[in-house]
C-alpha cells in the first residue's frame, strides 16, 4: 500500500526510468513543492519496501520501478473493492453503475472531502 505521496514519486518513476532524485523532484514539482532531501528520503523508504531498485552511476542514484503500475493499480483496487464492497466486484461495479441498493439509479452519497482523489476510478 502507498500513502498519496509515495504514489505521485512512483508515477514519476514509472513515466521516466533510471529517475535521479532531482528528476523525480521536478515531475513532482507542479504539483507538489518538495525538498530535494524529502524527495531523496522517499525514495530510499520506497527502495527499502520493495517498489524501486536503484544503482549507483558517478555520484547519483539512478531509481527504476521494481514493480510495475498494473500490479500497484490492481492491488489498489482490491483493496478498493475489500474495504468498501465487502470483497464484491459486483458490489463496486453497481456502485460505478449508478445503481442505489434499493433499486433506484439516482444516488446520493454524502462524503466528509468531496475533493478526494479520484485517480483509481
Amino acid at each position: 500500500m502507498l500513502t498519496p505521496l509515495e504514489l505521485d514519486i512512483m508515477k514519476a518513476v514509472w513515466q521516466k526510468p533510471s529517475s535521479s532524485v532531482k528528476d523525480v523532484q521536478a515531475a513532482i514539482r507542479p504539483h507538489r513543492k518538495l525538498a530535494y532531501t524529502t524527495v531523496m528520503t522517499l525514495l530510499h523508504r520506497l527502495f527499502q519496501k520493495g517498489f524501486l531498485t536503484r544503482k549507483l552511476k558517478a555520484r547519483a542514484h539512478l531509481y527504476e520501478a521494481a514493480v510495475p503500475y498494473t500490479e500497484v493499480r490492481d492491488s489498489e483496487v482490491i483493496r478498493l473493492i475489500d474495504n468498501f464492497f465487502a470483497g464484491s466486484r459486483d458490489g463496486l461495479m453497481d456502485f460505478l453503475g449508478g445503481a442505489a441498493p434499493n433499486g433506484h439509479t439516482e444516488r446520493h452519497v454524502n462524503l466528509p472531502n468531496p475533493d478526494l482523489d479520484e485517480t483509481l476510478l
